[in-house]
């Protein structure tokens, strides 16, 4: 008999207090907006058993390769809090055999690496998660002598070179973490990650007959030591491939349960024909979607974002939604790590704003139900999309997503049965996603009674919009203030907290023994410290719903002791170059730092100056003070993480921030001054002070303005600043893909090429190494825009353009200066980049937005663009 376990919810989720909402909505307001209804047959059974919405998680946070950037129990507090937030339904965990396996056959169940793996699984215990166990998928270097598969190119994504023993150790793993320590909510068991391509899943020629060999291998052992009831097996984890799927089904239907594939950023309508293709040859059997993601730096949008992915896939019978990904946890590689906009948050030492993600996936994932029965919905026009969902309880959950356009009001009308509950309302558009540190999902915004079973929304605003209408209470959320702070060691700091969707009072508790104390409140009282340290404090209502505040408490000035180094720079991710300094309090002392992750000493490298963090780069400082005659300060540490954001004209970088000292240089160098697009421009000779009086006014007053040096002396100066003009930010060798905002704003489908992409130029770039590209592919197509500063006048633009020859058709790209066309690529199949000049237009003084849209929707076109230009026009 297979498990089905139904996660229970968390003491946060308790009665909702109705007091502390919008007084409820009217059955049916009259109004002149467009009239929708969504109606919901509760005879009528989509699919029986929807696991839910979930996660995949990479369990690193605890582990090396982020606790060497200074995560502590602290941060590890607030990822738990956010946890127990959106209760993931499921979580697809990532889990490498050499944390518990070093050598063959013997397995360690207490090293370091599992005692983090099981922190995780505690966590997901308690939000009521079931887990999928993604076993295998990176291979440590150290198992290389026994794991891999013989002459594999990449060690690190190899293939299990034994089988039987892939297929032991799997067992094993199921049996301490089932059997011994009593994680029941490990019910789904998979292997590797798109193993059809060569990033993951390194092995014979015939991968598929591997992997489904593999597959039978732990299915067969799992047998033998009376685990197979236990988990069921999920593959082939394709993204792209529903061959694999096909061929797993034909080969191995009896070892897998359940099938799983990935998809990102896929319209609405091509979700149809990837679930169709894979229905095709599973038949009946479970299908999950177990990785999906939407990029946007802001949201969703119609074509292609979570909520239509959860509509199309529950109504379609997909049977759980898993997004990509929960949070990031590397921070060492700024192109390449898991931080970025497909999480829900990133690494906490990087700060505590969640993504925009995390508002929408999160509330999703809170409020559509565990194992619910997907019921039947109809709507009345195509500017709307529904599914509903009724879980074990009985609960009803409506999830509406409407286009953006008119206005509109929208009846929800329930057929085929009698429904007397009231409904709680969530409602997310991109107003909603403004990340703040106490990642708070949106708030309950009423209640409504239903009328001769029906109800009316009559507050869906024009925008691109999701409602969620559900008879489930509502999250009780503790929101914290500040919800980060610093303050010395036996100083204080005064906390204060606010209940949303719910009332009572709150008890206050710091966490961890050592770490100073907290009074009833909310007044925290720091511990005196040597070195610096981070201490999590909870708030806590009645019902177990609590928020959790960071405190970093730095060492206190003490008699006999140089004082800390202090920085200039808080912590933290930064689009673009910056430069921190560092000081001390103590006269004459020296600074000495690390960027190793090291304690420093007297005898680490000397401070002499501000130090450059550079672009694509993560520097974690770590700094103490040394004086004649004193003992050396405790250890302050800061860490950095710098991306690829262009803020200076092209060929410019930073050397210094206005009015704070010296732009150096040698020899003769051009400088600009300034911020924001605007920027007064000189040659000097061996520096220059980087101060407003040096360039002869202050081009943007009060901005954040800065110097950069150029070591060429351009041949004129930009008529109009565009920053990344010649696309050579990211500093990809490969692609880099939007949506992302990098001087333009790269859409989905738009991005930076490298002269070596995949792209597969026939020809290299213009200027530099790299272009601009624009793709269309599944009826979506792309852009990029860019606002600039004009001065009054008639200018022209001028690029170059080129088809990408060796796939797809032509792509025709039009060019657009606010709603106005003022220019039309359409580049022969060549791929031969040819010069454009648009017509001239006249704007006057202040921002403009410059626009490449391309324009061919049928097939799979990309088109490249490069080194853009504002002329003035004759």
């Amino acid at each position: 008999m297979r498990r089905r376990r139904i996660g229970t919810a968390i003491a946060a989720t308790t009665a909702l207090a109705v007091g502390t909402l919008v007084p409820a909505l009217p059955a049916f307001a009259a109004s002149t907006d467009a009239q929708r209804t969504v109606t919901v047959n509760l005879d009528e059974v989509l699919q029986e058993d929807y696991l839910g919405i979930g996660v995949n998680v990479i369990p690193w946070s605890l582990m090396g390769d982020t606790a060497a950037y200074g995560y502590d129990d602290a941060d590890w507090e607030v990822d738990v809090e956010r946890i127990l937030t959106v209760q993931p339904k499921v979580a697809r965990v990532w889990f490498q055999i050499d944390w518990m396996e070093l050598e063959k056959g013997q397995y360690d169940f207490e090293s370091p690496e599992m005692k983090a793996f099981y922190r995780y699984l505690d966590a997901f215990q308690q939000a009521g998660t079931e887990v999928l166990l993604n076993f295998g998928w990176k291979v440590g270097e150290r198992v290389h002598d026994w794991f891999l598969y013989p002459g594999v190119q990449k060690p690190y994504e190899s293939a299990p070179g034994d089988l039987v023993a892939y297929g032991h150790s799997a067992s094993a793993l199921l049996n301490e973490l089932i059997n011994n320590r009593g994680y029941d909510n490990v019910d789904y068991l998979t292997f590797y990650n798109e193993p059809n391509g060569s990033w993951d899943f390194e092995g014979p020629a015939d991968q598929k007959a591997y992997y489904a060999e593999m597959a039978r291998k732990v299915h067969e052992q799992l047998q033998a030591d009376g685990l197979r009831d236990d988990v069921q097996i999920w593959g082939p984890e394709e993204v792209n491939a529903p061959d694999w799927t096909k061929y797993m089904a034909e080969n191995a239907g009896d070892v897998f349960d359940q099938y799983s594939f990935h998809l990102y950023g896929e319209s609405y309508d091509f979700m149809s024909q990837a679930i169709d293709q894979r229905r095709s040859s599973i038949g009946d059997a479970p299908l999950n979607l177990s990785e999906m993601g939407w990029t946007n730096p802001g949201t969703s949008v119609w074509e292609t974002g979570y909520p239509n992915y959860i509509i199309r896939s529950a109504n379609g019978g997909v049977h759980s939604n898993l997004v990509w990904q929960l949070n990031g946890v590397m921070t060492d590689d700024p192109r390449g790590d898991t931080n970025g906009s497909f999480n829900m948050w990133d690494s906490l030492v990087l700060g505590l704003k969640p993504t925009a993600a995390f508002y929408e996936a999160g509330l999703l994932m809170r409020y559509i139900p565990a194992h619910s029965t997907v019921l039947g919905t109809e709507v009345s026009d195509d500017d709307v999309r529904a599914t509903a969902f009724r879980d074990a309880d009985g609960e009803l959950t409506v999830l509406v997503e409407t286009a953006d356009g008119r206005p509109k009001d929208v009846t929800v009308r329930f057929a085929g049965g009698k429904v007397n509950d009231r409904f709680n309302r969530f409602v997310f558009d991109d107003s909603v996603a403004q990340p703040e540190a106490n990642a708070l999902l949106p708030a309950s915004t009423g209640q409504f009674a239903l009328k001769k079973s029906a109800f009316t929304d009559a507050e869906i605003g024009g925008a691109h919009t999701f409602a969620i209408y559900t008879t489930a209470p509502a999250e009780t959320q503790v929101a914290l203030t500040p919800a980060q702070s610093t303050v010395a060691g036996g100083a204080q700091v005064d906390l204060d907290a606010s209940i949303i969707d719910g009332t009572g009072k709150l008890t206050w508790s710091v966490v961890g023994e050592g770490n100073g104390s907290v009074d009833a409140n909310g007044v925290f009282t720091a511990p005196a410290v040597e070195s610096e340290r981070s201490v999590a404090i909870r708030a806590t209502t009645k019902s177990g719903a609590y928020g959790v505040a960071q405190v970093l408490v730095t060492p206190a000035p003490r008699a006999g002791v140089a004082d800390a180094p202090v920085f200039s720079l808080e912590p933290g991710l930064y689009p673009s170059v910056e430069g921190v300094t560092i000081t001390t309090g103590t006269p004459g002392a020296e600074i000495r730092y690390t960027t190793d992750g090291s304690s420093p000493t007297a005898e680490s490298t000397l401070y002499t100056g501000q130090i450059i963090l550079n672009p694509l780069q993560t520097t974690y400082l770590r700094a103490i003070a040394v004086a004649p005659g004193l003992e050396p300060s405790g250890v302050t540490s800061r860490l950095y993480k710098v991306l690829d954001v262009q803020n200076a004209p092209d060929g410019y970088e930073f050397c210094q921030y206005a009015d704070r000292g010296t732009c150096e240089f040698d020899g003769e160098a051009s400088v600009a001054f300034g911020s924001e697009g605007l920027f007064r421009f000189g040659t000097f000779t061996d520096g220059v002070d980087c101060t407003a009086a040096s360039f002869g006014g202050d081009p943007n007053p009060g901005g954040d303005n800065r110097c950069f040096v150029n070591p060429e002396i351009p041949d004129e100066e930009p008529v109009v600043t565009i920053f990344n003009a010649g696309f050579e930010s990211p500093a990809t060798n490969g692609t880099a893909n939007g949506p992302m905002v990098n001087g333009w704003t790269f859409s989905a489908r738009a991005g930076i090429q490298h002269n070596d992409s995949v792209f597969n130029p026939a020809f290299p770039a213009p200027e530099g190494e790299r272009t601009a590209y624009l793709k269309t592919d599944s009826g979506l197509n792309s852009r990029i825009d860019q606002t600039v500063i004009f001065p009054a006048g008639t200018y022209a633009i001028t690029f170059y353009a080129a088809n990408r020859a060796d796939f797809g058709g032509l792509q025709e790209i039009d060019v657009f200066v606010d709603d106005q066309l003022v220019g039309h690529a359409a580049p022969d199949d060549s791929g031969a980049y040819e010069f454009h000049q648009t017509n001239s237009f006249t704007v006057e003084s202040g921002q403009h937005t410059i626009s490449f849209v391309a324009t061919t929707f049928e097939g799979d076109n990309t088109g490249f663009v490069d080194d853009v230009k504002v002329i003035v026009a004759e």
